[in-house]
């Protein structure tokens, strides 16, 4: 610990390390988590309609494995539609709003926190930490609202609390009125530069952020979560409406609404002959057919524009191979309601 505190004091007569600019520094990433979980409705309804999907008909084979020649001429696409009754569920579950409150009676606390251990931060990329908050009861004291920086400390995990109001000023820690530091960002502004404390570290409790970048082997400390904390409904109770949660350039959106819709078939698909317009779609694969050509040039006349003709019960498209994009393999489907249909056509062009 007295060579950590060592380095500490050698950094402080260095200049500054600077800070990171957000205009220049990679955006960061990570996964977001929360605490309390947020409170939720679920609705569910459910709807009768038609599933389809398509079943390709020769001269194209149904496995793939046809192989055009790629000069003038036209494929002839070819596809039966097999259509099932269907019952589709929706699930919409609406989220409140996230809780910020620590109560004394019930030891609740809450959080919300940025994990980038998958990520090759280091305590120097941290650059902006900041929230917007509002206490509706209570203030700052006991220790929070506070951000902890866990970082990978000389292989160990510690943290590195930064707190709002002044943690070295006893029982008035206050971060509200004239103290506040809602919406500033708590690496380069606060009430006090003495904000930063190494948990583990000892005398100095608080400190600077250059001490902190000194302690952190010149801040090249791996950073393996940030975190806002409201905790400190030991001491009294502690709510806040809290939002934009941000660290660096990544800023924390709570869930609102999440929509699932189910269709599930009521029994097999069978062909149908109650055709609804249906458009070509294709796109290629990649450019290398594979195997020899195995499959004749076509001289019918071409078919334009988007939609499938629908003759004999089943849809028809001359494609003019003129109009793809050369050798390769190509993918072809089936297009109702702005949807490409399971089961397309696959084929060759060499």
């Amino acid at each position: 610990m007295k060579r950590a505190w060592k380095a500490v004091l050698a950094g402080l007569f260095v200049a500054a390390i600077a800070l990171p600019a957000s205009a220049t520094t990679p955006s960061t990433t990570g996964t977001w988590y929360s605490y309390p979980p947020q409170a939720s409705m679920t609705e569910i309804s459910t709807t009768t309609g038609t599933t389809y999907q398509s079943a390709v008909r020769p001269p194209i084979n149904a496995d793939g494995s046809s192989n055009w020649p790629a000069k003038r001429g036209v494929i002839p696409v070819q596809f039966d539609l097999l259509a099932a009754s269907s019952t589709t569920t929706t699930t919409i579950k609406t989220y409140d709003p996230p809780v910020w409150e620590s109560i004394q009676a019930d030891g609740s606390y809450s959080y919300a926190g940025l994990d980038v251990s998958s990520s090759n931060l280091e305590f120097n990329d941290i650059y902006k930490l900041s929230a917007d908050y509002n206490f509706t009861e209570g203030d700052c004291f006991g220790g929070s609202l506070r951000w902890t920086i866990s970082v990978m400390h000389d292989g160990s995990v510690e943290r590195i609390h930064v707190y709002y109001g002044e943690p070295n000023n006893g029982p008035d820690q206050g971060c509200s009125g004239a103290k506040s530091g809602s919406g500033q960002n708590l690496i380069t502004t606060g009430i006090t530069p003495d904000r930063f404390e190494f948990q583990t570290a000892g005398a100095p409790v608080y400190t600077t952020h250059a001490a902190m970048q000194a302690l952190t082997n010149g801040g090249t400390d791996k950073v393996l979560s940030v975190q806002l904390t409201l905790d400190s409904g030991w001491k009294a109770d502690q709510r806040a409406d809290v939002a934009n949660v941000t660290v660096n350039d990544n800023t924390w959106v709570p869930k609102t609404t999440e929509t699932t819709t189910t269709t599930t078939p009521a029994g097999p698909a069978v062909k149908t002959c109650d055709l609804p317009a249906a458009e070509l779609s294709w796109k290629k694969n990649d450019p290398t057919p594979s195997g020899p050509i195995n499959e004749g040039e076509s001289i019918q006349p071409k078919d334009t524009g988007q939609f499938y003709r629908q003759v004999d019960c089943k849809y028809i498209y001359n494609l003019d191979v003129s109009s793809l994009s050369g050798m390769g393999t190509y993918t072809v489907w089936v297009r109702i309601g702005g949807t490409n249909l399971p089961v397309p056509a696959t084929f060759d062009l060499r």
